[in-house]
């Protein structure tokens, strides 16, 4: 939290603004690309790559890391798709809460984590641009 004493607010109220289209384009693209930052990282495209790799075999303590992994992204992508994809992917994300939310069965892990990964790369290719 940033405090900010009474002179320096009005100094700051009494300045110019903009509200011209181009000024507020690139304001509205800043803080798309600040909300899809908190929620991508190179540690997801990582995990991506360990699991839909051609020759991916994660042993099954990392697929339970990467599981946990790709559950913490699911709710920070439930968060800031609404802001940057329209009209919203009402079946896209419903299948990956249900990915995110179902126990995957003891002999089909991989399968479960592959599964939830196409589904989070599904979102971020309707992301387009603001997920790169």
């Amino acid at each position: 939290m940033v405090a900010v004493t009474a002179g320096v607010a009005a100094q700051l109220l009494t300045r110019r603004t903009s509200n011209d289209h181009d000024t507020l384009g690139t304001l509205l693209y800043s803080l798309r690309r600040s909300l899809v930052g908190e929620a991508i990282d190179e540690q997801l495209y990582d995990d991506l790559d360990a699991v839909l790799d051609q020759y991916a075999q994660p042993a099954p303590h990392e697929i339970r890391v990467i599981a946990e992994r790709f559950r913490r992204t699911t709710t920070k992508i439930v968060e800031v798709v609404p802001y940057l994809v329209r009209p919203y992917p009402v079946g896209a994300m419903r299948r990956l809460i249900y990915l995110s939310a179902e126990p995957p069965h003891p002999d089909d892990a991989l399968g479960h984590l592959r599964r939830f990964a196409l589904t989070i790369l599904a979102i971020l290719d309707l992301m387009g641009e603001s997920a790169s």
